[in-house]
C-alpha cells in the first residue's frame, strides 16, 4: 500500500492522455485561488480534449479556460480552442505547453480569448505554503480505482496548499495576485460523469491548514442512474479525515437543491457534515465536451460559502467547525435545462 501511494504522489501531475491510443479522453489541470480578505477568486484551466472515434463533435483539441469571480458581481469567462497538435505536454513530468500557454509545479503564463468576447491573461508563481502541516497530493477516491477501468472520471488535488502571485488582466484591467491561497488539480477521463456536484475549500477562514474536497456523482448505467455517491475528504491540522470507499460513498448523505447543497457521512471513528451554497448569479455556465458525443453544463463558481463540522468520535466526541463566507468552489455538472442558464461556449 505505501509503494502504491508513493509511486501515485510521484506521478500525480504526469498526463495521462496517449494520443490515439486513448481513445475518448478528457484530461484538465486547473488552478484555483482565493484573496482571502475579499473572496475575490480566479480559475485557471488547460484542458486535452479527444472524442470517441466516430463521435465527431471536434477534432482532437487542447482548451484554455479562465475565470475572474467578484462575489455580487457576475463572472467573466474566456475560453481558446486550437488544435491539440499544437499543445506540448509529458507522461514523465509536470510541463505543459497549451500554444504558448505554460505550466509546470512553479508556474503558469498564458492567455483565454478566442471564444466568446472577453479576454484573460496570467502570469503566476506557485509556491507550496511552507507552515502546511501536510502538503501531500489529495486522493479524494480510492487509490485503487485510479488505475481501474470504474469509475471513468478520476481527480485529485496535486499541490493542495499553494499560493499563487502575479498579474490577472481581464479585458485589459490588470489585478494584482499577492499570494493568493489555493490549489493545483488534476483531472482525467473517457467520459465526464453523468451528473455531481462539486466542491472544494482550500484554507477556511481562520484555519488555512484545513482542506475539503467532496462530490456528491450519479453514475448512469444503460437505462438507470445510481442515487448519489458522496466521498468526502478533509485534510485538517495534518490529518486526514476519510469518507470514500465505494460502500462509504453510497452510505453518505447528500441533497443537492441546484446552489444549496448539504452532505454527510460518518463511520465508526467520524462524523463530518457540510453544506456549500452561494448565489446564482455567482455562477457562470460553461459547456463541457464529453467524448461519448453529448456536452454537459457546468455551472460554476469560485465565491461560495462552506460550513463543516468534523467530528472525532475515538476522542470523546471532539468536534472541530470550520467555515468560509467566500472561498468555497462550488461546480454542478449536468444534462438538464431548468437552472435557467445559457451557456457562454
Amino acid at each position: 500500500m505505501q509503494v502504491q501511494l508513493e509511486k501515485a504522489r510521484a506521478t500525480a501531475n504526469f498526463t495521462r492522455f496517449r494520443g490515439a491510443q486513448s481513445g475518448g479522453h478528457y484530461e484538465s489541470y486547473f488552478m484555483r485561488a482565493n484573496d482571502t480578505a475579499s473572496g475575490t477568486a480566479f480559475w485557471i484551466r488547460y484542458t486535452i480534449y479527444q472524442n470517441d472515434k466516430g463521435a465527431g463533435i471536434k477534432e482532437p483539441m487542447g482548451e484554455l479556460w479562465a475565470i475572474w469571480f467578484e462575489k455580487g458581481k457576475a463572472p467573466v469567462a474566456a475560453k481558446s480552442e486550437f488544435p491539440l497538435a499544437g499543445a506540448r505536454y509529458s507522461n514523465t513530468n509536470f510541463d505543459l505547453d497549451f500554444d504558448g500557454a505554460t505550466l509546470n509545479s512553479t508556474s503558469l503564463k498564458g492567455s483565454a480569448q478566442n471564444r466568446g468576447e472577453n479576454k484573460i491573461e496570467w502570469n503566476l508563481s506557485i509556491e507550496q505554503i511552507k507552515g502546511a502541516k501536510n502538503n501531500q497530493p489529495i486522493f479524494p477516491m480510492p487509490l485503487a480505482s485510479y488505475d481501474a477501468p470504474l469509475p471513468r472520471a478520476k481527480l485529485l488535488i496535486a499541490q493542495p496548499f499553494v499560493t499563487f502571485s502575479g498579474t490577472f488582466v481581464v479585458n485589459g484591467k490588470k489585478h494584482a495576485i499577492d499570494a493568493w491561497q489555493g490549489s493545483q488539480n488534476h483531472n482525467w477521463g473517457s467520459r465526464h460523469t453523468d451528473e455531481y456536484a462539486w466542491g472544494q475549500v482550500a484554507g477556511f477562514d481562520g484555519e488555512p491548514d484545513s482542506f475539503l474536497e467532496v462530490a456528491s456523482a450519479k453514475l448512469k448505467f444503460g437505462p438507470l442512474m445510481t442515487p448519489y455517491l458522496t466521498p468526502i475528504t478533509l485534510r485538517h491540522k495534518g490529518n486526514d479525515y476519510v469518507l470514500n470507499t465505494y460502500w462509504q460513498a453510497i452510505r453518505n448523505k447528500a441533497n443537492v437543491d441546484y446552489f444549496d447543497w448539504s452532505f454527510s457521512g460518518e463511520n465508526a471513528d467520524l462524523k463530518i457534515e457540510g453544506r456549500i451554497y452561494a448565489d446564482r448569479q455567482d455562477f457562470v455556465a460553461l459547456n463541457y465536451y464529453n467524448p461519448p458525443g453529448d456536452v454537459k453544463t457546468c455551472l460554476n463558481t469560485k465565491v461560495a460559502a462552506c460550513e463543516v463540522s468534523l467530528t472525532e468520535k475515538s476522542r470523546i466526541g471532539l468536534t472541530a467547525k470550520l467555515s468560509t463566507r467566500n472561498r468555497a468552489a462550488f461546480e454542478i455538472l449536468t444534462s438538464k435545462t431548468d437552472h435557467g442558464f445559457t451557456p457562454l461556449f
